[in-house]
C-alpha cells in the first residue's frame, strides 16, 4: 500500500511551480513533511484494519479497536524529533494541566510555554492543544516505555501522572534553574 510516494512527489512538484509570494521553500517542505506523515499513519491503520479483517472474519469493529497496536515508524520518529521540554509539555497537556501551571514545573515563562504548546500542536499536526492531547496519548498509551524514554531524554511515559511537585528525580532533563 505505497501509494503515496507518488502523490508526495506530484504535490512536491505542484507547490514549487507555483510562485506565490507567499511560499517558501521552509514552508513547503514543511507542508510535504507534514502529509508524509499523515499519509504514513493512514495506511498503517489501513494496514492494521485490512489485516484484523483478513485474519478474523467475524471480528466487529468493537474487537477491531480493543486491539493492541503497536506505534508506527513515523509516530517513533515524531517523538524522537521532540525536545525534552516538548515532552514534558506534551504530557502535561494530556494530564490537562494549564499553561501557568506548566511555566511553574518548567521554571519558565507563560509565553515560552506558549511556543512549546505550538511547536508540539506543529508537530504532531494539529491545530489546538486538546486535539494535540488526544494524539500523543493515542501514542503514548501504545509506544514501549524503553523506547519512549530514549526518544525524550530519559523521561518516563507516565511522568506526568506520577508528578510530585518539589520531589522530581528527573528535573534535571528538563527543568530551568535561575541563578
Amino acid at each position: 500500500m505505497v501509494y503515496h510516494k507518488h502523490y508526495i512527489s506530484e504535490i512536491e512538484d505542484k507547490l514549487r511551480q507555483t510562485h506565490l509570494s507567499h511560499f517558501k521553500d521552509h514552508d513547503i517542505n514543511m507542508s510535504v513533511q507534514t502529509l508524509k506523515f499523515d499519509l504514513a499513519r493512514m495506511e498503517a491503520k489501513l494496514d492494521i484494519i485490512t489485516n484484523l479483517l483478513l485474519s478474523n472474519s467475524t471480528a466487529t469493529s468493537k474487537d477491531i479497536l480493543s486491539q493492541d497496536v503497536k506505534v508506527s515508524a513515523a509516530e517513533l520518529s515524531l517523538l524522537r524529533t521532540m525536545t525534552s521540554k516538548q515532552h514534558v509539555t506534551s504530557q502535561l497537556l494530556i494530564e490537562g494541566w494549564s499553561n501557568k501551571s506548566i511555566a511553574e514545573v518548567l521554571n519558565i515563562g507563560e509565553n515560552t510555554v506558549k511556543l512549546h504548546v505550538r511547536a508540539v500542536c506543529k508537530k504532531v499536526g494539529t491545530k489546538t492543544r486538546g486535539q494535540a492531547a488526544l494524539v500523543l496519548n493515542d501514542i503514548f498509551e501504545r509506544v514501549d516505555s524503553t523506547d519512549y524514554q530514549k526518544s525524550s531524554g530519559g523521561l518516563p511515559v507516565d511522568w506526568a501522572r506520577n508528578l510530585e511537585i518539589g520531589n522530581d528525580p528527573h528535573a534535571a532533563i528538563y527543568r530551568r534553574e535561575t541563578e
